[in-house]
């Protein structure tokens, strides 16, 4: 029976083929229709310089015409005139010549580089290459969340998704800590009372303060909230490793900062279980928004900007190479039939071929 990790693993190999391939086929295309575009106003400028200079030497030819002056004058204007008039509707039917063109020509570049993106999309949101880092930031703005999830991969790829957060029960609006925890109460800062010389906390709850900016990867939480009415600040870094966790909170207002977990006479009076628990519900909350990404909002390799250059072919060339390196990766491109493979990568040209060859894809399903 195949194993939940290999079974991924050769999903991911099957969109290498099918969603990645297809991305490079269109930017190919869009890449193509761009060529087009220059050459058809290459032409049409050429065109254009031509008519421009059929009018000077229309001009020219009256110079060395030998009647009189007067004539000459009248029929020089006579036939520049005539000939001015043709060579501009000439220049008209040109330009609206090319302006049709053009039209139909960008609507397929940009039908092109949009299906090229949003093929990107389908291979990178399955997460397909091993992840050396992975970050989910969240930021509160005019009382609604905006997220995305940061990856990187090994040869300098870079990439991130923007997420959806409307469709999330906890951040689809502000978010309090009472989403995690009711009634939690923080020391802050200690006072005296006339009944009992011992200094006594002052608490601070939680349940109003609202969650205004989070990272977050697999282990790890920053996150920062907010109450609105009064200023004050918490700040909390919550880890965990196996079965042990640890968390650092900061309690800030007018007064001062305050380290609650840094200062004994405080944490003592700090329920340190519970806000452990708290912070890695919170963790677990919004590592869960990575299961409905939105858009691709950056894809970066070797520092270039793919989706700015729909390098497609660079790109798929730089993730086969990573997946080479990966035992996992080459032993899911066991399962992929070979001979899909590379029909489907002869459709990319020369560029296909190598990968080919990088893949093992040649000595397993021959030409």
């Amino acid at each position: 029976m195949r194993s939940p990790v290999l079974s991924e693993a050769s999903k991911s190999a099957d969109l290498l083929f099918t969603e990645l391939a297809d991305a490079v086929r269109y930017s190919q295309n869009w890449e193509r229709s761009i060529k087009e575009q220059n050459e058809a106003r290459t032409r049409a400028g050429e065109k254009l310089e031509e008519l421009e200079s059929l009018a000077e030497r229309i001009s020219k030819v009256f110079q060395d015409l030998h009647v009189d002056v007067e004539d000459s004058e009248n029929l020089s204007r006579k036939v520049n005139e005539f000939a001015s008039l043709a060579i501009q509707q000439t220049k008209d039917r040109i330009k609206a010549k090319l302006e049709a063109t053009l039209e139909d020509m960008v609507s397929e570049s940009r039908s092109e580089e949009l299906k090229a993106k949003r093929s990107l999309e389908s291979y990178l949101a399955a997460t397909p290459l091993p992840v050396t880092d992975e970050v989910i930031s969240l930021e509160l703005s005019d009382s609604s969340y905006s997220a995305k999830a940061e990856y990187t991969c090994p040869d300098e790829i870079e990439y991130e998704f923007l997420l959806n957060t409307a469709s999330s029960p906890l951040f689809r609006s502000e978010f309090t800590f009472a989403g995690v925890r009711k009634g939690v109460r923080l020391p802050v800062r200690l006072g005296k009372t006339w009944l009992r010389k011992e200094p006594v906390p002052d608490f601070e709850k939680l349940d109003d303060y609202a969650l205004t900016k989070a990272r977050a990867s697999k282990n790890h939480l920053e996150s920062t909230f907010v109450n609105h009415a009064t200023g004050g600040t918490v700040d909390l870094v919550f880890s965990r490793s196996g079965n042990d966790s640890f968390v650092t909170i900061e309690y800030s207002d007018e007064k001062g900062k305050v380290d609650i977990t840094g200062e004994a006479a405080l944490s003592k009076h700090l329920d340190l279980q519970l806000m452990k628990g708290a912070t890695g519900r919170l963790l677990d909350a919004i590592l869960d928004l990575r299961k409905d990404k939105l858009q691709l909002g950056k894809l970066e390799s070797s520092g270039e900007d793919v989706l700015a250059t729909l390098d497609c072919l660079g790109f798929m060339q730089s993730v086969v190479v990573v997946l080479a390196q990966s035992k996992e990766s080459m032993e899911a491109m066991s399962t992929v039939d070979p001979k899909m493979a590379i029909e489907r990568l002869k459709l990319l040209g020369p560029g296909g071929t190598k990968m080919m060859e990088t893949l093992g894809l040649v000595k397993r399903g021959g030409r």
